[in-house]
């Protein structure tokens, strides 16, 4: 986000925000951030680090493929691994109806390449439950129909994105509800898969991350 025209009093629509790592970074910027996600136990957790941190931040419950906005109300729209668990084009067809004309979004999202290993998609469905994983070419042909000119920003590997936040998360604070939460066997299970299948496929599953503004 360093990299992009994110400009001071900017509307930033974070689609799929989780607990709000991201959103809670762009309100520091004075950015004015409005904070979706399906699932309300993510926006409470949000709007209380929003709370504790002094943090305007607006945050909605709500789906990616209904968005509950007028027509061009935000400058720049992202999302992070959020595409591959819905409905890519419906998603994309609403980013595009509710950005300006002048605005732009951000996604980072996972890239099969072109040959997967046999069982990728499979597992990610499984797993994650990803509804497509595609490959770079495919997501080209979303952002086009959808009416986005894309570029990619970055890639590589998740192997290599992984051992690259490493550093960065080590020497984050960890909240004591977390720490509790790794006892939990649901947890517990889903960490074990998730490392499963970053050994069987983080050396050949990409990501990018995708910049697009609208088609004049």
């Amino acid at each position: 986000m360093e990299h992009v025209p994110l400009q001071v009093g900017s509307a930033v629509l974070d689609i799929g925000c989780g607990t709000g790592a991201t959103a809670l970074k762009l309100a520091e910027k004075h950015l004015h951030v409005t904070a979706l996600d399906a699932r309300r136990e993510m926006i409470d957790r949000l709007r209380a680090r929003a709370e504790r941190a002094h943090l305007p931040l607006h945050t909605v419950v709500g789906v990616a493929e209904n968005l509950p906005w007028p027509g061009a109300s935000f400058d720049v729209v992202i999302g992070e691994s959020v595409l591959v668990f819905t409905s890519i084009s419906a998603v994309l067809r609403e980013v595009r109806r509710v950005m300006k004309a002048s605005g732009f979004a951000v996604f980072v999202e996972m890239v099969a390449p072109p040959h997967p290993p046999s069982g990728l998609h499979e597992e990610a469905t499984r797993v994650y439950g990803a509804r497509e994983v595609p490959t770079l070419a495919r997501w080209q042909e979303h952002f086009c129909a959808a009416g986005f000119v894309p570029s990619v920003l970055r890639s590589g590997t998740l192997w290599s994105l992984a051992l690259e936040v490493a550093p960065v998360m080590s020497e984050a604070p960890v909240a004591h509800e977390q720490l509790a939460s790794l006892a939990e066997p649901e947890v517990a299970r889903a960490l074990a898969e998730h490392f499963a299948w970053m050994e069987r496929f983080g050396s050949t599953l990409e990501y990018g991350v995708f910049f697009l503004i609208p088609k004049p």
